[in-house]
């Protein structure tokens, strides 16, 4: 509104009185606002130290969030036991006349055998290609004791190899 009284003021200099441009009612002498339209709202101030409703909420989430990732990394979870990813799995019953097979393929380029299941403490003894079948033995944790051999007919090497790197197959 103050910038249309010094609009029509800069206007019609001829003029000595100021009109409301809403009510079209005289200005008093000030000539800031209109004493029947009172002067502008201007916008709804929260008060200091006060939410709003979306801002409560949105920190509420994040600590929320907050407190799972710590509880996760203390208690030591581990999120792919937790979460149901592989619900298709079953045991499938085999009739006994029929005799099956599962076969162990390497799916790397190279795999390292070691003398014991773990990196930290364990030895290379051996390296073995793409697509050699092993026999498993038995499994620890994610490792697994195989039986294999680089020839055929060859001397049979026993070692351990990290379970994601063998594919299964039924024969």
């Amino acid at each position: 509104m103050a910038s249309s009284i010094l609009k029509n003021s800069q206007e019609q200099p001829e003029l000595k009185y100021l009109y409301c441009d809403s009510c079209n009612s005289l200005l008093p002498a000030s000539g800031l606002f209109c004493v029947k339209c009172d002067p502008p709202k201007g916008p709804i101030l929260v008060p200091e130290g006060e939410l709003t409703f979306p801002q409560a909420m949105l920190r509420i989430a994040l600590l929320t969030l907050l407190f799972l990732i710590i509880a996760v990394f203390k208690l030591d979870i581990n999120m792919m036991e937790v979460l149901p990813i592989n619900q298709g799995e079953t045991q499938i019953k085999v009739a006994d006349d029929e005799k099956f097979k599962i076969i162990f393929r390497v799916n790397v380029v190279l795999a390292n055998i070691r003398n014991l299941p773990n990196i930290k403490t364990s030895k290379k003894i051996d390296r073995i290609p793409m697509g050699t079948q092993v026999k498993v033995n038995r499994v620890e944790g994610d490792w697994s004791k195989i039986k294999y051999s680089l020839e055929p007919n060859g001397n049979l090497k026993t070692g351990w190899i990290a379970t994601r790197l063998l594919d299964s197959e039924i024969k």
